[in-house]
């Protein structure tokens, strides 16, 4: 079982992530805020992250990069999600750090397909 800390500031969002993380097997950890993610990194360090590229603090690419910047995260797989339609947008992600970017809305098959990718699970 992985433990997953979701980053996003819409709670239906935040919502159908944890359940499609449960149904998987795993844990979800959800923050609504960049500063929330960051203290509850600090917690217990999970073993995917997925943030939204855009949170109501912090932009999504700013924390992505302080998430490699700090050696509690440094290592943790960081997979980006925006509902931009812009094309450049995953390209940005990588450059900031991410392993992965995806588009929304996830479907349920990738999402699970991104979870075993990254935990092994």
């Amino acid at each position: 079982m992985a433990r997953i800390l979701f980053i996003d500031d819409d709670p239906l969002t935040l919502e159908t992530l944890k359940r499609s993380a449960e149904i998987f097997g795993h844990e979800a950890v959800l923050a609504s805020s960049g500063e929330q993610a960051q203290t509850l990194l600090g917690d217990q360090p999970p073993d995917l992250i997925l943030t939204d590229m855009m949170l109501p603090d912090i932009d999504g690419l700013t924390l992505v990069k302080d998430f490699k910047r700090n050696p509690a995260a440094a290592d943790i797989p960081v997979v980006m999600l925006s509902a931009s339609p812009e094309i450049d947008a995953s390209q940005v992600a990588m450059e900031a750090g991410a392993e992965e970017f995806l588009a929304k809305p996830i479907r349920l098959q990738t999402l699970q397909d991104v979870i075993e990718r990254y935990t092994g699970g």
